[in-house]
């Protein structure tokens, strides 16, 4: 399994002019609703992306590349290559077996937001399928072991 960065803190919601045991109330609420989606959606990519494109690849430039371990039997299969651009963005292709099935952005400049994320080639027809966050944990697709 590969989980591509750290843990990220997500900035906290203000409450507005609601009193104590309301926003006690919404909290839990809020909680628990996130705790059934959680579950509910335990290993699924944030979005379904059809026809999701890789990045574009102007003005970044290799900055290095590693194996690693992307199914977690042990074995690094997965060749992972980091391009960089002058702003400090970061693209990283994932390939194995020759195929490259995940591409990710992580933008320096933001934690969150539409400009990062990594797309992932579910089934290896080419199309990049699934959009995760950065901090979600993905794999690599069964079609290339």
């Amino acid at each position: 399994m590969i989980q591509h960065y750290p843990h990220r803190p997500v900035a906290g919601t203000a409450f507005g002019g609601a009193s104590l045991p309301s926003r006690r109330a919404g909290t839990a609420l809020a909680a628990l609703r996130a705790a059934i989606i959680a579950i509910a959606t335990a290993g699924a990519p944030l979005a379904h992306a059809e026809n999701f494109k890789p990045p574009d690849m102007e003005g970044f430039s290799l900055d290095s590349e590693r194996d690693a371990d992307g199914d977690g039997d042990g074995v690094n299969e997965t060749h992972i290559m980091q391009y960089k651009n002058v702003n400090g963005d970061s693209l990283f292709s994932m390939t194995t077996n020759g195929r490259t099935w995940a591409w990710s952005l992580d933008t320096h400049d933001s934690d969150s937001g539409p400009s990062n994320y990594v797309i992932r080639d579910s089934d290896c027809d080419g199309t990049f399928d699934e959009v995760y966050g950065l901090n979600e944990e993905f794999h690599v697709p069964d079609c290339v072991r």
